[in-house]
């Protein structure tokens, strides 16, 4: 009789709450799609990027995901991940204020309050918008901030860069109107959140193929019936949303996950090699990422070579 393969353990460690940005891991864990793969996933929150960097930099069956930006700075500090895949293709970082406030171009931000939470995305979003548009830096009152989103509410700060599935998911469950301007509009093409891991997971690069197959046909499942996922993804993540708002939110991620008809996954090297000249330019980072081993484009590739059939129909 043969013994049945024991599934290999892995951690999916998150820089922040389980929100909708894992949902095609939850519908994937809901759906067995790791077990199928021979793999058992484990979704674990956390509170900032570090948690997630400092949780894959000790072990090499954790999946990290996280920031661009904060990926770079942690490998600039010599910690050993490599990133393989892209979350969200581009960044969820956007502008937001009250609908009371002027804000259409880039220089009506002049004069006002900028709030921002700590951390190298937020920032290097941030100084990029205020190069590439002429705006005097002079002219702003920048604000960082822990409770970025309550100053806002409390009038605190005039404007808000925080992040659409963070700060307006929060905006929308409150019901609170709000304006949002986009850095990408103006030229800020800044990538999205990677998942990275230890150097040696590469060791066993078949594994991390296996969970980005699984991981897109959970993102598949979420989009193909509502009625079937959204209840399972209301019941996983932290933060209670009404099934209409829930769906409304899923749809709006679809811009983040595949624009341009991007596959998902799929890492960009342009935004990636610019966002660490910025970083080194205002100082983040202090040192030169050798970016040919911080970043491993094989997984993705080979992903796709292998499971040409399925993942090709992938359309979220």
């Amino acid at each position: 009789m043969t013994a049945k393969a024991v599934p290999i353990q892995y951690t999916l460690k998150l820089g922040g709450p389980v929100s909708l940005t894992s949902a095609g891991t939850i519908m994937a864990i809901a759906d067995g799609l790791f077990l199928r793969e021979g793999l058992q996933l484990r979704l674990v929150a956390g509170s900032t990027d570090g948690d997630a960097i400092s949780a894959v930099a000790s072990d090499e069956h954790t999946i990290g995901l996280a920031s661009t930006a904060a990926f770079l700075k942690a490998r600039a500090e010599g910690l050993p991940i490599v990133a393989f895949a892209a979350s969200y293709a581009v960044s969820p970082v956007e502008f937001f204020t009250m609908p009371d406030v002027a804000l259409y171009t880039p220089t009506d931000l002049e004069g006002k309050r900028i709030g921002y939470r700590s951390g190298p995305e937020t920032a290097a979003i941030l100084y990029d918008f205020i190069n590439r548009n002429a705006v005097a830096q002079s002219r702003l009152h920048l604000v960082e901030s822990d409770t970025a989103l309550q100053d806002l509410l409390d009038r605190k700060i005039d404007v808000l860069l925080g992040r659409r599935d963070i700060d307006g998911q929060e905006l929308e469950r409150l019901n609170i109107e709000y304006k949002v301007f986009s850095p990408e509009s103006y030229g800020v093409h800044a990538p999205g959140p990677v998942y990275f891991a230890n150097e040696r997971a590469f060791d066993r690069l078949r594994n991390l193929e296996k969970y980005l197959i699984a991981t897109a046909d959970g993102w598949t499942a979420v989009y193909t019936d509502y009625k079937r996922t959204v209840p399972v993804i209301a019941k996983s993540i932290e933060t209670p949303l009404a099934v209409p708002l829930l769906t409304r939110l899923l749809e709006e991620q679809r811009r983040f996950l595949r624009p341009f008809g991007t596959r998902f996954g799929e890492l960009d090297p342009r935004p990636i090699r610019l966002l660490q000249e910025q970083l080194l330019q205002r100082r983040i980072i202090e040192n030169t990422v050798d970016l040919t081993r911080a970043v491993n484009y094989d997984v993705v590739r080979e992903a796709y070579r292998r499971e040409a059939n399925s993942l090709s129909r992938i359309e979220p």
